[in-house]
């Protein structure tokens, strides 16, 4: 039976597809676990990003066991002096972490079974979109692909950025949503829970994925009416506003801390860039950006060929095989020097810190085109289609060689080899003892001073409350994450320095009355006292007038998509 059968045949795969589907996926976890075995069997190898997700996976879990809904503040890193870490960095990721653990699992466990659903959601997100498109054989193979794409491998193992691969698995799913929103309005709503989810889980890969969305739909236009493009850009419009509570602070606060030293990472943006600061054919097997391009091209190009050669009678596969061929070499040419001028236009794209974040991007749209050669080589007839599967095993198997390679070079906590452990020390450290204070977290979330230079570097072993100036006698009644109490016996003017940095949250009151903090030179809070005996000092972290804010527009969008909801599912309907 020709595999355009199961594509064409409603009946047949209303009958028998529901339980191949449910087949594939459970290969797609089984595929989870072939993909992910070194982490699963060794252990995390702690690279790049790890140490702060398992610092942050931690405080987050504890503050969350603690009863509070959101955690904002991060009390117990830079030795004490805390981070506004999620008022920045979205928390959702942390959410499923925070779940996770909560089974009882360990934190080592819990972030490689992170990892895993991640590396899971991918392939099932992606197997949604192409099924859909080519059916379920090609979406397997589409969904196989993804999972199976150098970039994720990269992101995994070299960057180990948590919310990048959930990121990475939400790709499919806008493009899946979007088809859906766009044939049948019910489905709106689906586009706009995923916009508010893909802002709650990475800022870059929202801002990335947003744009080239934005494009992709409006090429859509003539397919379909100029209303079903703006209600579907409406309802993603509410599905931004719902993440409110988070947008609108992360943006309006940025001038409290050091934000703009994310961009010193990789220095001006040329570097991040394919042709300039990275060769665009690299000249080693070196596991880098370049080699991941290079790779991915190599695959992108076998699939052209292909599609050129072999399925040119094949109106529909061919015509989609050069959509996707040029939706990926618009991608190539934005992560090249050719779009230097465009990247420098605008400070905001620039702080996706490298153009290159594109090939998670780049990732999805090559598996799509590797979809739609697997359903136009089945639909061919002759034995030749056997030698052109051949070549698509190859290409998987090209693609997992990468993974593999990548994932046995380093050196892991439960099977480290004779390798030196010495990179990972500042991992072990977050692992073993996150609530030390012996623990830095991320630059860009300390105070900016008014002198608009960072904050210097926090000091371990710092007494919670000292006195600067003047006589004073201390004691620290109560010291929590979000709560401090104190009692201070003056007996001359006194200046009082608390180990916290500082933040437009946090507010003192002496006996329930307001008293002013005083942004003091090394980025922490300060108070003046005149002589007395104070028994009722405390320091508090409240809402901001920007998250207030946020939580009322998030409230407003609720709403309006709630409303919004009704009419499509009832009046509409």
């Amino acid at each position: 039976m020709k595999f355009s059968t199961y594509v064409n045949s409603p009946r047949q795969k209303y009958l028998n597809l529901s339980l191949l589907d449910i087949l594939l996926v459970l290969f797609l976890i089984v595929a989870t676990v072939v993909f992910n075995l070194r982490m699963i069997k060794d252990g995390i190898n702690g690279m790049i990003d790890m140490q702060w997700h398992i610092l942050w996976l931690q405080h987050f879990s504890k503050q969350l066991s603690a009863g509070i809904l959101y955690p904002r503040w991060l009390s117990g890193t830079n030795y004490g002096y805390g981070s506004p870490t999620f008022v920045f960095y979205p928390p959702l990721t942390y959410y499923i972490g925070s779940l996770i653990k909560a089974t009882g699992l360990n934190i080592e466990n819990t972030l490689i079974f992170s990892y895993s659903l991640a590396l899971f959601l991918s392939g099932f997100n992606c197997y949604l979109f192409c099924r859909d498109r080519w059916g379920s054989i090609a979406g397997f193979c589409g969904a196989l692909a993804y999972m199976s794409m150098p970039y994720l491998a990269f992101n995994t193992y070299w960057v180990s950025s948590l919310s990048v691969a959930y990121g990475i698995a939400l790709i499919p799913l806008c493009w899946w949503l979007t088809d859906k929103s766009l044939a049948s309005p019910k489905w709106k709503i689906g586009i706009a829970l995923f916009w508010t989810v893909l802002a709650l889980t990475h800022l870059p890969t929202l801002l990335l994925c947003g744009l080239v969305w934005l494009f992709y739909v409006l090429f859509l236009l003539p397919q379909y009416s100029w209303k079903n493009i703006v209600a579907t850009f409406f309802f993603s419009g509410i599905g931004l506003g719902i993440a409110a509570f988070f947008l609108i602070p992360a943006i309006v606060e940025q001038k409290y801390v050091d934000i703009d030293s994310m961009k010193n990472v990789i220095g001006d943006i040329s570097n991040a860039v394919l042709g300039a600061g990275l060769p665009l054919i690299p000249q080693k097997f070196d596991f880098h950006i370049s080699h991941i391009f290079f790779h991915q091209s190599l695959v992108v190009l076998s699939l052209g060929l292909i599609s050129f050669l072999c399925l040119r009678k094949q109106d529909k596969v061919f015509q989609s095989s050069i959509f996707w061929l040029i939706f990926l070499l618009a991608l190539a040419f934005m992560m090249s020097s050719l779009s230097l001028p465009i990247w420098r236009s605008s400070s905001t794209l620039q702080k996706v810190q490298a153009p290159w974040r594109l090939l998670s991007i780049f990732s999805f749209a090559s598996s799509a085109l590797f979809a739609n050669t697997v359903l136009g080589i089945f639909n061919i007839k002759g034995k030749i289609k056997y030698g052109l599967s051949f070549i698509l095993i190859g290409l998987l198997l090209f693609n997992f060689s990468y993974g593999y390679k990548l994932a046995q070079k380093f050196p892991t906590f439960r099977n480290p080899g004779r390798a030196s452990l010495a990179h990972l020390e500042t991992s072990k450290n977050a692992l073993e003892k996150p609530f030390s204070e012996e623990i830095l977290d991320v630059g860009e979330y300390r105070p900016a001073l008014s002198s608009l230079e960072p904050a210097p570097d926090p000091l371990l072993t710092q007494p919670k409350v000292s006195v600067i100036e003047g006589n004073a006698n201390i004691t620290t009644v109560k010291w929590s994450d979000y709560q401090r109490n104190f009692d201070i016996n003056v007996t001359t003017p006194a200046t009082i320095k608390i180990r916290t940095y500082y933040y437009p949250a946090w507010h003192l009151y002496i006996d329930n009355k307001s008293h002013p903090l005083q942004h003091f030179s090394d980025g922490t809070m300060a108070f003046a006292l005149q002589p007395g005996n104070y028994n009722n000092i405390e320091l508090r972290y409240q809402k901001t007038p920007a998250f207030k804010l946020g939580l009322a527009v998030s409230f407003v969008f609720v709403l309006l998509l709630l409303f919004s909801s009704i009419k499509l599912l009832f009046v509409s309907g």
